[in-house]
């Protein structure tokens, strides 16, 4: 017979596989109960294969149109000032296997996102030390991952780039620290960007190089991917994906459930990367009426998701269709039907889940044989 602690572990909901190689991995997000997502419970989005890292020797370089250029260590990164903040970081592709016509890309359901604690260097603390020119338009960040792409016939690293705009880098961290932990290796480590409101392309794993730069960057992870488009043979009014739109999701009841009739709490989640959540509303009749739910997050701030709760009085059977909406302070609210591009990013479709609430049968059981 199984220990209590084997039978926990056991029953213990883990990573939801969605491509082997290169390893991709979803939430159960249904199940986490905690504001904060734990590390291991934190979903995994990769493009090319894991970078081969030693902390012995690696180093961060910070260069290109700067007139102090540097190469950093771990240790002298490590004794730079520190800051913390809580942010949720979303794949653009989470919940793109719910659009139709179906997109390509991997068939994310609702569970590629998380809310996590990062620590690290603020980016403008090191972008002072090595003095940006005033010709900087963009920095380009780069990580140590390297792999090939099939549009292309040579190796690539996974790298994006940032506007050169102050509001914008002063809320980037170059994160050491995930959850009061070092960061664990499949999360970027030792060096990780997080860029507060912005979709997860933009939190570049294994940081190693910092450039400045005085033209816009084409690097195929940020013109051919990650952009919004339609047509597959013409790119020239693609838009770039950067905020995350507001959004929302059920996380109880689940889809098909069988309810009896009673009070229930509808439960879940919402966020946004413009300010803050507003309000959630929650319909249980297909949308005729909504009314709005209680936002129950320990702590509220921006950058982060919040839990929200409605109480669900049930009084007769049939079938029911749920649906939650978000709203932000910046005056976005989640739509119906996002549109559809062809990549399938940024859908903030509202969410719903049927529900059944059965008869009971008309027949006489033994209960608990």
């Amino acid at each position: 017979m199984q220990s209590q602690t084997q039978q926990e572990k056991t029953d213990k909901p883990g990573l939801i596989p969605r491509q082997a190689m290169p390893e991709n991995l979803e939430s159960p997000i249904t199940t986490i109960q905690s504001w904060i997502t734990p590390n291991d419970l934190f979903y995994l989005r990769n493009h090319l294969g894991y970078p081969n890292i030693s902390s012995d020797n690696w180093s961060l370089a910070a260069n290109g149109e700067v007139s102090n250029p540097l190469t950093l260590s771990l240790t002298v990164l490590q004794k730079m000032p520190q800051v913390s903040k809580f942010v949720t970081i979303e794949c653009s592709g989470n919940k793109r296997g719910a659009m139709l016509p179906n997109p390509v890309g991997h068939p994310w359901q609702l569970g590629a996102v998380g809310n996590a604690k990062w620590t690290g260097v603020p980016l403008t603390y090191l972008l002072d030390q090595v003095g940006l020119k005033d010709n900087v338009q963009e920095i380009i960040f780069i990580g140590s991952d390297t792999g090939t792409r099939p549009d292309l016939p040579q190796t690539v690293h996974f790298a994006r780039s940032l506007p050169a705009k102050r509001e914008l880098l002063n809320e980037c961290i170059l994160a050491l620290k995930m959850n009061d932990e070092p960061i664990p290796f499949k999360h970027g480590a030792p060096l990780r960007l997080i860029v507060p409101g912005w979709y997860g392309m933009a939190h570049v794993k294994w940081l190693n190089t910092i450039t400045a730069s005085a033209k816009p960057f084409r690097g195929p992870f940020q013109s051919v991917d990650y952009v919004y488009v339609t047509n597959p043979d013409d790119y020239r009014d693609a838009v770039p994906v950067r905020e995350i739109k507001v959004n929302s999701i059920i996380t109880w009841p689940s889809q098909g459930i069988e309810v009896p009739v009673n009070t229930h709490v509808v439960r879940g989640l919402a966020w946004t990367g413009t300010g803050t959540i507003a309000k959630v509303e929650v319909s249980v009749d297909n949308g005729a009426t909504w009314a709005e739910a209680k936002l129950t997050s320990p702590e509220y701030q921006p950058y982060t998701w919040t839990f929200w709760e409605f109480p669900w009085a049930v009084k007769a059977t049939g079938q029911y269709l749920i649906k939650a909406r978000a709203y932000d302070t910046a005056g976005n609210i989640q739509p119906m039907v996002a549109p559809w591009n062809l990549k399938g990013y940024g859908n903030n479709s509202i969410h719903q889940v049927a529900v059944n609430v059965p008869k009971l049968p008309n027949i006489q059981v033994d209960a608990g044989f």
